[in-house]
């Protein structure tokens, strides 16, 4: 019995140690549960007063029970202070959300929160503010309490305040603008169709916001995306199917941006339209929508196309033009671009037009240094001149030598660039007859020049014998002949030399009225054949043959250059007219231009007109006293005036002339009193 006893109370005993540790391990629990909620209460007010929003816990009765130093702060109010004020009277404006607190706890479940913007005021100045409220149930202190959390939302409100103005002055400029635009949001909505949209379309915004874009506006049945759709989505393939043939292309200038262009029926009339459409982003990036723009190009288009079919009338003309038409865009020494260069280049040059356009370093390249050089020296001038001409030869690859003249004009854009217009002529063939004329021509003056000198020897040597009259009249024909032949040839080589420079004139004084008279006796014959009749005057009134009028100057020349002008008047002159022949002394002579004064010796000149009533032929005018020009005549040579410029400025003198129907022509020589030194 007693050890039965022991037993039981040995069990008893056992069970008692365990429940004793169960208890001690319950407790050490219970304690680090309690360390936990302790942690957690202090988490919990560290959290409570860090926040950055004011909070108040209110009981029912309008209490506030506890509060942050947010709230402290928010309503410049002490803590101790604030804690002794009625929320829903001394912190917000009256008859707030806050006059029915019991019925909004009694109603609010536990757990869910009541957002709500309200306004706020600050015991001290009065001054009211707007918060944002939050409202939830919540035990403090062992008792039902409400949690209110208040932030200032004076800024965003003021953030609000001012992206809205911003938006309401986007949307004036948007609809102020004259390109006509329309934006979408993201569901492919229309919220802005401007007034430029309007007048374009013939559609009102009111029939376009809220709702997808009508295609219809812009292209025929089916329905179909508008390039703004697309590239809101950004479906490439799509946009690449339906815009492909429409000079699709990424803008340059915009990511996620493409823009095309198409001729479009719009309102009835067919027009040329540019479109351009982008994604709207916001400041986070995020996709927004995405805005088009329209503009008509209908007169752009028919300007480019007028334009194109300018430079292909260009370039067909200037193709057969024989050389090559150019403008060049100066930039500076050894810099520039031809912004014009026709197809003749490949005829004269080996060169394509287009690939001398882009490297005109191209056509540079061929031409000797020293060509380059003169190139670049007369194209880069910062004041333009005048035209611009020179020539220059480049040696084919073939070995052959080419010569090539260059003749080119300079123009000021309003930019103030400078471009040079001009042309490119082969005048190797040119230049080969005027060697073989300038061979020729020295040929005859030399080896003509001893078979004469012979025939005129052989000639007076027969005269000093005795001859029948018949014969010494050969003889002295032949003998006069041979020296008229001489002297010519003599005069040919001395206006070689004029040209040359290199003559040297050789002065020495004679009768002006003995020569005239001379000169007359020559050309009464063939002036008889026209009926024309001859008039002298010396300083206005009638010359006579028994005058005497000395001149300084080489007789020989002189008399040429009257006889080259006389012989022009008599050619010129109507049937039955007269030529009149004026000799003015230096004390009549005043008539001359300034310049010609200059030229000579002021105030000492002498002038002899020669007249008649033909016209000099418009055309050749302005080169009358050019070498080899001549109008109208069976044998003219076209030297006769040229070599009478240039025996005239060796005197130092010159010729100059007055031409019309009514007063005919006068060909007025002035010479110097004393030759140039």
């Amino acid at each position: 019995m007693d050890q039965d006893h022991a037993s039981h109370l040995q069990v008893a005993l056992g069970e008692a140690h365990r429940e004793i540790a169960r208890l001690r391990e319950q407790l050490q629990d219970d304690r680090r549960e309690l360390e936990t909620l302790r942690e957690a209460r202090d988490n919990l007010r560290a959290l409570f007063h860090q926040s950055p929003d004011a909070i108040l816990i209110c009981s029912s009765a309008d209490r506030i029970i506890d509060l942050n130093n947010r709230a402290a702060d928010l309503f410049g109010v002490p803590r101790l202070d604030l804690m002794a004020l009625s929320p829903r009277q001394d912190l917000l404006r009256p008859r707030g959300p806050l006059d029915k607190f019991e019925d909004i706890r009694a109603k609010l479940p536990d757990g869910d929160v009541l957002n709500f913007n309200w306004v706020a005021r600050r015991p001290g100045d009065g001054k009211l503010f707007p918060v944002e409220i939050s409202l939830a149930k919540t035990i403090w202190s062992h008792q039902d309490s409400m949690l209110v959390c208040l932030r200032d939302i004076t800024q965003n409100r003021r953030i609000k305040n001012l992206l809205r103005r911003r938006r309401k002055l986007l949307a004036v400029i948007l609809d102020g603008t004259p390109i006509a635009t329309f934006v979408i949001d993201t569901e492919h909505r229309v919220i802005f169709w401007n007034k430029a949209c309007e007048i374009l379309t013939g559609v009102s915004r009111s029939q376009c916001l809220g709702k997808p874009v009508d295609s219809r506006i812009f292209y025929p049945e089916p329905s179909r995306p508008v390039l703004a759709d697309l590239v809101l989505t950004m479906d490439r393939p799509k946009i690449g199917a339906l815009y492909r043939d429409k000079n699709l292309a990424s803008s340059a200038f915009i990511p996620e941006a493409f823009e095309a262009s198409d001729r479009l029926t719009i309102q009835g009339a067919s027009r040329s339209m540019y479109f351009l459409a982008a994604r709207c982003r916001d400041e986070r990036g995020e996709i927004v929508g995405a805005i088009e723009t329209i503009q008509d190009i209908t007169e752009r288009t028919q300007a480019e196309a007028e334009l194109r079919a300018s430079k292909r009338l260009l370039t067909e003309i200037t193709a057969n033009i024989p050389g090559v038409v150019y403008q060049y865009q100066a930039s500076g020494k050894d810099q520039g671009s031809f912004t014009f260069i026709s197809e003749g280049i490949w005829n004269l040059f080996g060169l394509p037009a287009e690939s001398t356009l882009r490297d005109p370093e191209l056509f540079f390249e061929r031409v000797h240094p020293a060509v380059r050089e003169r190139f670049s020296t007369s194209l880069t001038f910062s004041d333009p001149p005048g035209p611009v001409e020179f020539e220059f030869s480049m040696r084919r690859d073939e070995g052959e030598v080419r010569w090539f003249k260059n003749s080119s004009l300079a123009t000021r854009k309003p930019d103030m660039r400078v471009v040079w217009n001009g042309m490119l002529t082969d005048i190797t063939e040119i230049k080969r007859v005027e060697s073989l004329r300038a061979d020729v021509e020295r040929m005859v003056r030399h080896d003509l020049k001893s078979p004469l000198t012979g025939i005129g020897g052989l000639a007076k040597v027969l005269l000093r014998g005795e001859l029948p009259d018949r014969q010494r009249e050969i003889a002295s024909t032949i003998y006069q002949s041979a020296m008229k032949l001489l002297h010519m040839l003599g005069h040919s080589m001395a206006l070689f030399k004029m040209e040359e420079g290199a003559y040297e004139l050789q002065p020495e004084p004679f009768d002006l009225i003995r020569m005239l008279r001379g000169l007359h006796e020559e050309f009464l014959p063939s002036a008889t054949t026209k009926s024309l009749d001859f008039a002298y005057l010396l300083d206005g009134r009638p010359l006579s043959w028994d005058d005497e009028y000395t001149l300084s100057g080489e007789a020989i020349l002189l008399e040429s250059l009257f006889a080259n002008l006389i012989q022009n008047a008599v050619d010129a002159a109507p049937e039955s007219t007269r030529i009149t022949i004026a000799v003015r002394s230096p004390k009549s002579s005043s008539k001359l231009r300034q310049d010609e004064r200059q030229q000579a010796h002021p105030g000492s000149l002498h002038e002899i007109d020669i007249h008649n009533f033909g016209t000099i032929p418009e055309d050749i005018r302005d080169r009358f006293f050019d070498r080899y020009v001549t109008y109208g005549k069976e044998h003219g040579t076209g030297i006769g005036t040229y070599s009478a410029m240039l025996i005239a400025k060796i005197h130092g003198g010159t010729i100059r002339f007055t031409t019309s129907e009514a007063q005919g022509t006068h060909l007025i020589v002035s010479l110097p009193r004393q030759y140039p030194a």
